[in-house]
């Protein structure tokens, strides 16, 4: 009898529908453009992709590394924010994109960061390079030693701001939208506060009679937007990455946060509109919800030695990233609980594995409910003499 339903509860299967929301069609932005994802910062799920893994060329996206090996040297404390930094000729001679940068002017490392992300300057992307190590050449070296050591496989520069030197395809730099996500995604982990820049709309700097627009036109078109960098050249066409949070008052553990990169438009139109499709699509098609609570009773075993046999067991609290119109099933899979008693409140008495559709996505503990002793020697016999009488 006890094989029997042990046998049937381990094989217990849970089908929870999820979501009664209205299903809509998968997206596809895809034409007229040269790669594009979309996907959660936490997990690092993907929503949507198209052209993920094909190195292109990056253009001005290039400077959120040149923020990442600033924002690394200014941790480890080799420079700081409030460092003046005194402009080159070399930079202040940069072309492209620029900021205004003037030979010998003094500027703070804290502003010239502030500055290739808001409005992208190459110049400033150079002073940056070599006040932190030097030269640019040293800077770039660096460049490559943080995407080792993140472990982006596609990565490879020239420079810190993404100029290309001519259309050769050595002279430029590269990497692959995957591996952009991926380095948007540790940026943000290990530096949150980088969306307080990025979500500014304006670059005012009063002591430069100096005001300007930011170049990321998804701020002033969807309010949650709030990073995160542009690019754009001949070669890469039009490059935005884009990030927005979602924040639930009520559980925190729900908040999450979506990324978007559209890697080679050809117009600012589709540019904005495909980032935006791709922003909405992980906002409003997944949700992070709360799949089981501990406090709720999963399931009934029998514990043979227990001095009370029935034992209502609990999953530990569970959240996960689920799209709209998904089933989660559950297998719930026990362990050899003949001689489990005694248990204390919360000891682990087998595992869930959790599925969405047809996928494993993690597997969770299930835990005792209460505690429950050891039968006594002449329970025990008591109950294995009845066993053999009902076989």
């Amino acid at each position: 009898m006890f094989n029997r339903l042990k046998k049937s509860m381990s094989l217990a299967l849970i089908i929870l529908l999820l979501s009664s929301f209205t299903v809509f069609a998968d997206i596809d932005v895809s034409s007229d453009i040269s790669a594009a994802i979309s996907g959660d910062l936490e997990t690092g799920e993907i929503f949507y992709q198209h052209n993920i893994d094909l190195v292109v060329p990056i253009a001005s996206t290039t400077k959120i590394m040149t923020y990442l090996v600033a924002r690394e040297a200014i941790e480890k404390g080799e420079v700081s924010r409030d460092d003046t930094v005194i402009v080159s000729k070399y930079a202040a001679e940069t072309e492209g994109s620029s900021f205004g940068l003037k030979e010998g002017e003094e500027i703070t490392l804290g502003t010239l960061l502030d500055v290739i992300l808001i409005v992208s300057g190459n110049d400033a992307a150079v002073a940056i390079a070599e006040h932190v190590s030097g030269s640019e050449e040293a800077f770039v070296d660096r460049m490559h030693q943080t995407a080792e050591k993140i472990g982006l496989t596609t990565a490879k520069f020239i420079n810190p701001n993404g100029m290309p030197i001519d259309l050769e395809e050595t002279d430029q730099n590269f990497m692959s939208t995957r591996d952009l996500f991926e380095l948007t995604r540790y940026i943000i982990q290990n530096y949150p506060d980088v969306v307080k820049t990025t979500d500014r709309e304006n670059l005012v700097l009063t002591e430069r009679n100096y005001e300007r627009t930011a170049t990321n036109p998804l701020l002033p078109e969807m309010e949650i937007v709030d990073g995160f960098k542009t690019g754009y050249t001949d070669k890469a066409g039009l490059c935005l990455i884009s990030t927005a949070p979602v924040v639930i008052q009520e559980d925190k553990n729900m908040n999450r946060r979506v990324i978007s990169v559209v890697m080679g438009a050809k117009s600012h139109t589709d540019r904005i509109i495909k980032s935006k499709e791709l922003l909405e699509y992980g906002l409003y098609q997944f949700s992070k919800e709360k799949l089981f609570s501990e406090d709720e009773i999963l399931d009934t075993i029998i514990i043979p030695n227990g001095e009370e046999m029935n034992l209502e067991v609990n999953p530990e609290d569970y959240y996960h990233i689920v799209k709209k119109g998904s089933d989660v099933k559950t297998v719930m899979k026990y362990e050899n609980y003949e001689n489990l008693a005694p248990l204390s409140q919360g000891d682990i008495v087998g595992d869930m594995e959790v599925y969405i559709g047809e996928k494993l996505v993690d597997t969770i503990s299930i835990k005792a409910s209460r505690d429950v002793e050891k039968a006594g020697f002449f329970t025990r016999a008591f109950r294995y003499l009845r066993s053999l009488l009902y076989k």
